[in-house]
């Protein structure tokens, strides 16, 4: 199905769908996991995660309004 879709479109849906909910799931993975054990390596690997989405939908942004 993939197939039959614009690149422009994909890309969209990407950015606007897929990133932002992966990046509350990971959110909320986070949270459940520091609330268990703080320094856990599986926290600090889920932070990073949802830190480096957040930055890339930023970027994103960033480069649409042409700064």
């Amino acid at each position: 199905m993939w197939v039959f879709l614009s690149r422009r479109l994909r890309t969209w849906l990407a950015l606007a769908v897929a990133i932002p909910l992966l990046r509350a799931v990971l959110r909320a993975l986070g949270a459940r996991s520091a609330r268990r054990n703080p320094t856990s390596a599986t926290t600090t690997t889920l932070r990073k995660a949802e830190n480096f989405l957040a930055g890339l939908s930023s970027r994103s942004r960033r480069r649409r309004q042409g700064r």
